[in-house]
């Protein structure tokens, strides 16, 4: 549920633009985590060639993290493909975007996993934004900090 000072300034915050500047940070945090998959692959190659794992080892954590890089590959198409709405509150938005995220991996069949790491991050994109609106002050004008920010 969200709260009063939020739903309040709801409606002085054009939505969409939060919701494409919500879309744009999820993709840069999906692009991340599939930068550090693509590390652990090269660092398992390395720790197989100095012998630290086995071949057996080394297969397996492979093909977790191949299944993994191609469901961050499904994870950024459905966000590039997804249409915003004209005024979708963030916890609409995470909802639909949430739903439609592990209906996908799962539809596909990859690892739970993946939706968890996806999910996380979704939620940390939301909690920033929402705190960024909850700090702008109503009227326009800077806030002093000694007078209500909420009326």
């Amino acid at each position: 549920m969200l709260e009063e000072p939020f739903t309040r300034l709801m409606w002085e915050v054009d939505m969409k633009t939060v919701g494409r500047k919500f879309l744009k940070l999820l993709l840069v945090e999906i692009e991340d985590l599939k930068e550090d998959l693509d590390l652990f692959v090269t660092t398992t190659g390395d720790r197989r060639r100095a012998n630290e794992i086995t071949d057996y080892v080394c297969n397996e954590n492979l093909s977790i993290l191949h299944n993994e890089l191609l469901g961050i590959k499904e994870c950024l198409h459905e966000c590039e493909e997804y249409v915003l709405s004209e005024q979708c509150p963030i916890d609409e938005l995470c909802a639909s975007l949430k739903q439609r995220l592990r209906l996908r991996l799962e539809k596909h069949g990859f690892l739970p996993a993946l939706y968890h790491l996806i999910e996380r991050r979704i939620d940390r994109i939301a909690a920033y934004l929402k705190s960024d609106i909850e700090e702008r002050p109503l009227s326009g004008g800077a806030h002093s900090g000694s007078e209500p920010l909420y009326r």
